[in-house]
């Protein structure tokens, strides 16, 4: 699997998981 492939999971599961903890993350 390649690494951006991980990294976007990451990304998109994190904004999944937490839609309104996003603002506090970035």
């Amino acid at each position: 699997m390649a690494p951006k492939l991980r990294v976007f999971i990451d990304y998109f599961c994190h904004k999944a998981i937490l839609p309104s903890q996003q603002s506090h993350y970035r």
